[in-house]
């Protein structure tokens, strides 16, 4: 108590200077300081900017994968790229980059709805600029040929069937109900894996970027020929915007943002831990005097 008198006496007789210094440094315990989490710049804008910019930079190095050399390519740029942008700066905005991602989490219950909206206007900004940079910066020949990088569902080679008549030939394709359903079951994969690594309390790990990383890697090695391996409205945005490859693009955002609700759903009600679940029932213990 003592102490304390005299330490509040001290500052009376000290400068401006040194009393903001002392403040700063925290000598006097009770000095009001306020945190940084309060700032809205380190609540929203960060969290924001790093969204849009990673966003773009995320779907841009997976396109230029797969633009350069196929499914293995574009699997390992994104999975890669994802790994390294979650370990770097996960601790800001939770590196969604994906609009079926910040659904997810949102019907997790884990993330606000004003501020799920912002994300997911910031991604689909950052998917775009993505696709133009892409189109800026490579060959027209190579350009075409990946058709800039867009997620289409698979035509295959046309096909001889032998009937009564004769030869028939007939193309065979991913039909669209197939191209949903595919997207829908890696999109849910995808979006469960990061509920349980990096939000559940029981099972979150530090190895979390890691496992989502190689978790989005080996769906897109999965289902890269048949739909391209979109998982994510945002990554198929910006190519069919810049390309024109609008045929079915709708199966990018229907067969994602369902599976990320079904993933929210279930891990809201049935995977996570009791102190996150829903219809728990939580009774408090009262300790008797």
């Amino acid at each position: 108590m003592e102490r304390e008198m005299h330490e509040r006496k001290d500052l009376l007789t000290t400068s401006p200077d040194e009393v903001a210094f002392i403040r700063k440094t925290n000598i006097v315990k009770d000095v009001e300081i306020v945190p940084e989490d309060k700032n809205k710049f380190i609540q929203v804008i960060r969290p924001l900017l790093v969204e849009l910019i990673g966003t773009m930079l995320f779907v841009l190095i997976g396109m230029w994968g797969a633009c350069s050399g196929g499914v293995l390519n574009a699997a390992l740029a994104f999975g890669l790229a994802l790994m390294v942008f979650a370990a770097s700066f996960g601790h800001i905005s939770g590196v969604h980059f994906n609009p079926a991602v910040t659904l997810g989490i949102l019907i997790a219950g884990e993330m606000q709805a004003v501020m799920a909206v912002l994300y997911v206007v910031m991604q689909l900004l950052g998917g775009i600029a993505a696709g133009g940079l892409l189109r800026l910066l490579l060959a027209t020949r190579i350009y075409n040929d990946c058709k800039g990088g867009a997620t289409l569902l698979t035509k295959y080679i046309v096909a001889n069937e032998t009937s009564v008549k004769g030869g028939v030939y007939v193309a065979d394709y991913v039909r669209i109900w197939q191209g949903i359903l595919i997207e829908f079951i890696v999109t849910f994969i995808l979006v469960t894996v990061i509920l349980m690594v990096v939000i559940d309390t029981k099972s979150k790990t530090g190895l979390a970027s890691i496992l989502v990383g190689f978790t989005l890697a080996a769906n897109i090695l999965a289902v890269g020929t048949l739909t391209g391996g979109s998982l994510n409205p945002a990554r198929s945005l910006g190519p069919a915007i810049f390309a024109e490859q609008w045929e079915h693009h709708y199966v990018y955002w229907i067969g994602p943002l369902v599976g990320a609700v079904v993933a929210g759903f279930l891990y809201r009600t049935v995977w996570a831990h009791y102190d996150r679940r829903m219809f728990v029932k939580r009774t408090t213990t009262t300790v008797k005097a």
